[in-house]
This record gives structure tokens, sequence and C-alpha cells, in this order.
């Protein structure tokens, strides 16, 4: 749930003490808020916490710690993406300041499909290229995940469990994993994890290329930096 408060200082500087450096002038409102975002930086996306977001920047939390004028780009619910700077951190929060200053009530808004109707709003996915085996009772097969959530993955596979079934997916890097097939479209299948994925977790793995990007040699894809 949403808590809409007002706040003397934007959403970039709350969460420290003593003197900051003013980027901009004091916004008028600050929504503070739970949601997961994609963060980009040094060539890569990993997953953050938005804490709070204002006009003019946002606070975060990420795995592992950011560092202060580092340049980013954000996603969030909205699939609005969000080119900012750190300003500031302190363990593992850290203040966005904007590049531009954003109406900040239409990135907490579910993106609409085709009809107008608002999407469900999902965790966000992230791309990969890694080898995993999905077991069935006494069914097992090889599969390539082309992309992970903290809630679940799409594969590529040959053959898919039926639906109804409960098995276990072992991705290299990840601990096994309880999963119930979803959907399946075109030789891909969506599985759903029976037991989410932690935040740190996910964030860890998502940052060690030769594990996520295994099939490609470990090395990031060149259209996969924003």
């Amino acid at each position: 749930m949403l808590h809409d408060q007002s706040s003397s200082l934007p959403a970039y500087e709350q969460g420290i003490s003593g003197p900051v450096q003013k980027f901009a002038a004091r916004d008028e409102r600050t929504v503070t808020l739970f949601m997961l975002g994609r963060l980009w930086h040094q060539g890569s996306d990993t997953i953050c916490r938005i804490r709070n977001i204002s006009p003019g920047g946002m606070r975060i939390e990420t795995a592992m710690p950011l560092q202060a004028g580092e340049k980013v780009s954000l996603e969030t619910r909205s699939s609005s993406y969000l080119d900012g700077q750190v300003a500031w951190t302190k363990d593992l929060a850290a203040g966005i300041r904007f590049a531009d200053t954003v109406e900040h009530g239409t990135l907490l808004v579910a993106p609409a499909g085709r009809t107008g109707k608002a999407l469900t709003v999902r965790a966000p996915r992230f791309p990969a290229a890694v080898r995993a085996t999905m077991r069935v009772d006494g069914w097992r097969s090889k599969v390539r995940v082309v992309n992970i959530s903290l809630s679940g993955c799409a594969v590529l596979a040959s053959t898919t469990p039926p639906h109804g079934s409960v098995g276990e997916l072992t991705i290299s890097g990840l601990r096994p994993l309880k999963f119930a097939p979803r959907w399946t479209q075109d030789g891909l299948a969506g599985l759903t994890f029976l037991e989410r994925l932690g935040f740190g977790e996910l964030a860890h793995w998502l940052g060690k290329p030769e594990m996520r990007f295994m099939l490609e040699g470990g090395k990031i894809p060149e259209d996969h930096a924003r």
C-alpha cells in the first residue's frame, strides 16, 4: 500500500544526516512506498528496492553499495526509464537525483495493455543465458533460462512438464528451486517458484556474469547495457 506524505526534503536527500550538497530546489511532495525496480549501473542491471520518490529523485536500497557520483538508470513499475546520478550513499541505501524533473505519480501507475486496461504488475524480469535442469518425479530435462525474477523464470525447453505438476529446477549458482509450470508458448515455458528467491540472493547472482550469461561465454551482451 502506498502512503502519500508531505516532506520538506526531496526523496534523494532523505535518510542522511548532516549537511548535504543541494542539487535542486526542495520538492513539494514525496511519496513513501515499497516497490521493486530495475537498476542499470556499470554496464549491467540488478534489482533494487525503491523506498520513496519525488519529482527530483528517489531513495533506493541495493544488495551491493553504489558510489556517490555514479551515473545510473532505473526502470519503475510503469516501465518508465529514468536517468540519474547517485547523490549520496549510506550502507546499502542511496539517493538518486534525476537528470530531469519528472511527474512522479505517473511512475507508480501500472502500464496499460492494448485495451487500455492496466496490466498486472510483476517483479522485474532480468535477461539470462544459463543452463538449468528440470526434474519432475522421474522425468528430467535440460533447459536454458532466458529470464528470471524473484518469483519465477522463463525457460527454453524441448519438452515441458504437464500443467499441475510440481518439480525442482537447478540453476547454476543458485539453490535448487521448487516450481510449478504456469504457461507454455512456442518452446518457452514460464515457471513459478513455490518459494521466492531472496532479494540479496537474486541480486548477488545477477552480479555474476560468469553464471548469469554462462551460455554467452560469461560476457554481458552488448545490447543488454543501457
